[in-house]
């Protein structure tokens, strides 16, 4: 009897532990937190930040679960996910009465304006965006415009092109296909750091369009609160993971 016991014991040993609840985390492209999710090899800091919170606990899995910019509130509504990274409550949730929580805020930033430089061009410019040709990414919405996102009313009100991604935002600028563009901080940074021979072309503004606070909305009644989330965040940030992620993606020197 001890014999068999031994083994039962070895063999529940040697099986792999089991893994936490799993959790599902949707994300859109949105460089730099989401990239190539279309693709079906989707990378970004919000992939990064998932894969270290698997290493950091294990009571959860995070899984993640690509959507869109538009689909997210019906993909949420019917369950394809129950957490989002690098959100608002703000962006449509509040307003949509959706059953979300927010975490703390973990990261802030924000979007700025883009022009060409040009000589005797200068903050000023930015100052009237009224008669400027503007640029920005399809289901965003945006300060200037009073948050709106419909893109027929951005592009009939606000002379606003809309583009697929920030790159093409930069690109458009460059190519005098607009006149601003609005970009996330994070993403121009980490841009122009593999670029240093465009920085002296752009014009950046010191105002920002609008500001994030970055936080990690939850679905009300799931085991993972965001006290919880609150806890994983913190250890990673006391045990420098967030700052070795934000420094990676160049949203902190």
């Amino acid at each position: 009897m001890l014999r068999i016991c031994l083994v039962v014991l070895g063999l529940l040993a040697a099986l792999p532990a089991l893994a936490g609840k799993v959790v599902k985390v949707g994300g859109y492209d949105f460089a730099p937190f989401v990239e190539g999710s279309g693709t079906g090899q989707p990378d970004g800091l919000a992939l990064r930040l998932i894969e270290a919170m698997n290493k950091h606990q294990d009571r959860f899995t995070f899984q993640f679960v690509p959507t869109s910019p538009n689909r997210r509130y019906k993909d949420f509504e019917t369950g394809k996910f129950d957490v989002m990274l690098f959100e608002s409550p703000d962006w449509g949730w509040i307003e949509r009465k959706l059953p979300v929580e927010a975490s703390r805020v973990f990261l802030d930033g924000g979007e700025l304006y883009v022009a060409l430089a040009q000589p005797g061009r200068g903050q000023d410019y930015f100052a009237d965006l009224g008669a400027k040709r503007m640029v920005g990414l399809l289901g965003y919405h945006y300060g200037f415009a009073n948050f709106e996102a419909d893109p027929a009313v951005l592009s009939s009100r606000f002379r606003m092109t809309l583009v697929r991604d920030n790159s093409a935002s930069i690109e458009a600028i460059l190519k005098d296909r607009g006149d601003v563009a609005v970009v996330t901080d994070a993403y121009l940074k980490r841009w122009l750091r593999t670029r240093p021979e465009v920085r002296e072309k752009l014009l950046v503004s010191e105002r920002f369009d609008q500001r994030y606070a970055h936080r990690a909305l939850i679905r009300k009644g799931i085991d993972l609160t965001p006290a919880e989330m609150d806890r994983i965040l913190s250890a990673m940030d006391l045990d420098g993971t967030l700052t070795r992620l934000w420094r990676e993606f160049g949203i902190r020197d």
